[in-house]
């Protein structure tokens, strides 16, 4: 006995060495004074007292004639060139008071925070002054060498001078082993529901023709469901209302192909074209509300730089009983003009959902809500499947449908390009979230219709325990959007609590010796047991702020216990860990690819096999070699190539200090794209190539296939699906709006030792079968 526990100690003794050598090397600091922070960094903004008064003989004095022109002072808190907060101005106040929360997910290797006071000008904004807080204040680690739980409460002097006034802030860092144990995602707008039913689709149509998945211990067999067809159908068989938010919609589309629409032709009532289905619908009293984004750069002369249909489908439905709105991406009260016209030039409404009331699943006469949610838009181009054909069917299927951005090639020559995307969908209280979601938006920039939205309690659909099923679903949902464009639910916001700074005495406060601080204290604990969220939206320039699709993927990626499979459009951020230091300070801060990175070194390090598998397109759209292609395709790399190297060092330094030889970073780490090519044979393209393009891709046949799609699966035990992809302008809040909803089955969870193998299992499997086309163990 003894021996053995000699043995075991002598082997976990080995493994600790090994594993902090790993981090020590990956995370080598710049400096002695830098640390690694992973985990959340929870800071409080309480006060400024005393500050200068920079506005006397300001330029805003002149231009604006005020009874008294004092500083307008606003808090920015910065770990290297990572922003990780910024308060609200306060007009006029040498002591202003912001009492401002912010949770900030960290996973980095800086010195300190930086937090700076500034004066809002016209022209300018001038420092009002600084304060470092050196990392080694919120490092503390415990017998076993486990980081503890720090709080430090300051009332600092800016730049170390009396003269300058003083700052008054709180700041906790929570390390990663405390977080991230729940599968809900805490601190976020919208909790978890239960007693769901959801249906996960790849592509717009899934043919069927994929290799068979078995999964489970009754050997269950994977039935893809169809997208389009299941939305035709659902629109169909409404009775009260329907709900649709989209990209693009293109009322010229028909939901229905091949044999499908000859038998609706036939047999339905219902017209297969979207505009026509949705005038039917609302002829017969059926409440359409349609949100559309509003493409800047259209007019009825111009369909606009994107190409998303909007004019047509404004003077389509013009005059008609179906409500449309098209809606642009706003600027604020604290945006300039140039930066509210950029707003809504450079970023979109690109949330895509559909909502309406169903009958019920299960036969019984009675009806209830289902929404739709995902990557595929109704528009031009989507509807594909797994065959992703080019020429073979220019001429059935997608005459009037072909689409291509990605050369320079006709309709009538193609080919046209193939397009690999995610969905799901959902029946039960998942669905008063995602309604709550369109009438938020619906409220701020549709004022003058909210009356057209459905009391779901009149009809029998508001309440969310009546609506749950036996399904076995839980779900999730999260969004990127800011109030500029959102009605965030007031009963929400009036629950934000301010949190009490010495109600943290619990854990007992020491004080702090800071020469430049006029009070200096601080606690260290083991405990998260007083970690609460006091608030459930960000705030940035006093506005307040949905980044919950970040603070999601962030979580589940800490979550997992043994892969990550993503599919993106996009995969570019965590700019601050990129190689170049002198591109740090590119604004594309999402930290994806840092918590990825993160999570795989920390699996090298304790001698854990994990995997990372990435899907990607070849390249965005557009012209291979145009400039704007050409920049997003650099930034992607840089981004990939940070992550290598962090991988690589990670593994040289493991087999360094272990046994363990010929690693490589494919064991842990691969990003794939697909192509796909096809013979002359059934060829429809009725032109004679002109352009260069299209002589090449008439000789070579060969396409990538185009992924769209927006989704993370972790350890087949949780899926991740929406609209947004990994990039700063999808993650940020304050861009583009995005939805995503994450699903999981409380009765098929990952275990320390297996991945889970219920409905999300079979999905990834079907994917995988329907790309290789094969399916084994």
């Amino acid at each position: 006995m003894e021996l053995a526990t000699s043995a075991k100690s002598l082997t976990k003794d080995t493994a600790d060495f090994a594993k902090s050598a790993v981090m020590t090397k990956l995370f080598k600091a710049p400096t002695s004074e830098s640390a690694i922070l992973w985990g959340l960094l929870h800071i409080k903004i309480v006060r400024c007292k005393n500050l200068r008064n920079l506005d006397k003989l300001g330029l805003k004095s002149l231009i604006v004639k005020r009874k008294k022109d004092l500083s307008d002072p606003y808090v920015t808190a910065w770990l290297e060139d990572y922003r990780l907060l910024k308060t609200r101005f306060v007009d006029d106040d040498l002591d202003p008071v912001f009492d401002e929360e912010f949770y900030c997910p960290v996973a980095h290797v800086t010195e300190g925070i930086k937090f700076k006071v500034k004066d809002k000008d016209v022209v300018k904004d001038e420092s009002l002054g600084t304060y470092f807080l050196p990392v080694q204040e919120l490092i503390q680690m415990n017998e076993d060498g486990d980081l503890q739980r720090v709080g430090v409460h300051k009332v600092v002097y800016l730049d170390g001078k009396k003269s300058h006034g003083s700052l008054e802030f709180f700041v906790e860092f929570l390390p990663v082993r405390m977080l991230a144990h729940t599968m809900e995602v805490p601190g976020v707008y919208f909790k978890q529901t239960k007693g769901n039913d959801v249906k996960l689709y790849m592509n717009a149509d899934d043919d069927g023709s994929a290799p068979i998945v078995t999964y489970g211990e009754d050997a269950k067999v994977w039935k893809p469901p169809r997208l389009w067809r299941d939305i035709y159908d659902s629109i169909c068989s409404a009775k009260h209302f329907i709900y649709m938010a989209g990209w693009s919609f293109d009322i010229d589309q028909y939901l229905l192909r091949g044999e499908d629409l000859k038998e609706a032709e036939r047999l339905s009532s219902y017209p297969a074209k979207l505009g026509d289905l949705l005038l039917k619908k609302s002829e017969e009293g059926v409440v359409v509300n349609l949100m559309q984004w509003d493409d800047y750069s259209s007019n009825f002369a111009f369909p606009g730089m994107m190409g998303t249909y909007d004019e047509k489908t404004r003077e389509f439905f013009q005059g008609t009983n179906v409500n449309s709105m098209f809606m642009s991406m706003e600027g604020g009260d604290v945006n300039t003009i140039f930066e509210g016209q950029n707003k809504k030039m450079a970023f979109t409404h690109h949330q895509k959902f559909i909502m309406m009331d169903t009958p019920k699943k299960n036969g019984d006469g009675g009806k209830e809500l289902l929404a739709f949610v995902g990557g595929i838009d109704l528009t031009e181009g989507r509807w594909d499947n797994r065959k992703h054909p080019l020429f073979r069917t220019l001429q059935m299927n997608h005459k009037g449908d072909t689409y291509g951005k990605c050369f320079r090639v006709s309709k009538e020559n193609g080919p046209r390009q193939p397009w690999h995307d995610i969905h799901s969908s959902v029946r039960g209280p998942e669905a008063l979230d995602l309604i709550q979601a369109f009438s938020e938006r619906w409220t701020k920039q549709a004022p003058q219709l909210v009356g057209e939205l459905v009391n779901l309690h009149r009809i029998g659909l508001g309440d969310a325990t009546t609506l749950e099923n036996d399904g076995g679903w839980y779900t999730q949902l999260s969004r990127s959007i800011d109030s500029r464009v959102n009605a965030f639910d007031v009963s929400v916001k009036q629950s934000f609590q301010n949190i009490k700074i010495d109600q943290m005495g619990a854990f007992g406060w020491t004080s702090a010796s800071d020469k430049k601080a006029e009070k200096s204290r601080r606690f260290v604990t083991n405990s998260n047991s007083l970690l609460s969220y006091n608030r459930c939206l960000d705030q940035k320039k006093g506005r307040l702020v949905d980044t919950s699709i970040h603070m999601t993927n962030i979580h589940h990626i800490r979550r997992a216990k043994h892969f990550i499979y993503i599919e993106s459009q996009y995969f570019m951020g965590s700019s601050f860990m990129w190689s170049n230091s002198s591109e740090r300070d590119v604004k594309c801060h999402n930290m994806v690819a840092a918590e990825l990175t993160m999570k795989i070194c920390d699996k090298i390090a304790a001698r854990e096999p994990f995997a990372v598998y990435i899907l990607l397109p070849m390249w965005m759209e557009g012209i291979p070699d145009a400039a704007a292609t050409q920049g997003l395709l650099y930034w992607q790399r840089v981004t990939i190539e940070a992550m290598y190297q962090k991988v690589h060092e990670a593994l040289q330094s493991r087999m360094a200090n272990s046994p363990d030889h010929g690693l490589k970073v494919s064991d842990y780490l691969n990003f794939y794209c697909l192509g796909t090519r096809e013979t002359s044979e059934g060829s429809q393209a009725t032109g004679v190539p002109t352009t260069e393009d299209e002589k090449l891709l008439a000789k070579t046949r060969r396409h990538q296939i185009y992924i769209h799609s927006k989704m993370m699966i972790v350890d087949d035990e949780v899926c991740l699906i929406g609209t947004a992809n990994i990039n700063q302008r999808s993650l940020d809040g304050c861009r583009d709006s995005e939805i995503m909803m994450t699903s999981w089955q409380p009765d098929h969870l990952a275990s320390e030792k297996s991945i889970a193998h219920g409905d999300i299992h079979a999905y990834r499997l079907h994917i995988w079968a329907s790309i290789t086309d094969q399916m084994n163990d």
